[in-house]
């Protein structure tokens, strides 16, 4: 049986974010099977986020920040990717909903600072950057 992602993406959206968010359909026709909402928060107006979903792949990616996390799923079972795609939206969310720690560290190689975004969700521990990510 195949699992219908568009459709999986538009539910949990649907099921995670209430009245207090505004989302919209941003999908790709560069890409037809990676499908992509951002939701905008409205109570944070500054905060956004893009949430992508493909058949192997699902990610969160907070444009104003350029930082990103994301989830590797190969497997067909349906509730298994649906459960994944839950927690990623539980993840942007909690950052929606400004209950992240944003911190500033120095580049390695470069002078400045890259944000690192902290979030956590159901005992875990989130960080979020721009060149990785980790789940404590």
């Amino acid at each position: 049986m195949t699992i219908d992602i568009n459709a999986m993406l538009q539910r949990v959206v649907a099921e995670v974010f209430d009245q207090n968010f505004t989302v919209e359909d941003v999908t790709s026709g560069d890409d037809p099977f990676r499908y992509s909402v951002r939701v905008i928060s409205e109570p944070e107006q500054d905060r956004t986020a893009i949430i992508r979903a493909s058949y192997t792949w699902m990610d969160g990616f907070i444009p104003e920040l350029n930082v990103q996390t994301g989830v590797l799923d190969d497997d067909d079972v349906e509730q298994e990717k649906e459960d994944e795609l839950r927690r990623l939206c539980l993840v942007m969310r909690a950052y929606l909903r400004g209950e992240a720690r944003i911190d500033q560290r120095r580049r390695l190689f470069r002078r400045g600072t890259v944000p690192v975004v902290t979030i956590e969700v159901d005992g875990h521990e989130w960080r979020l950057g721009r060149n990785g990510w980790t789940v404590r």
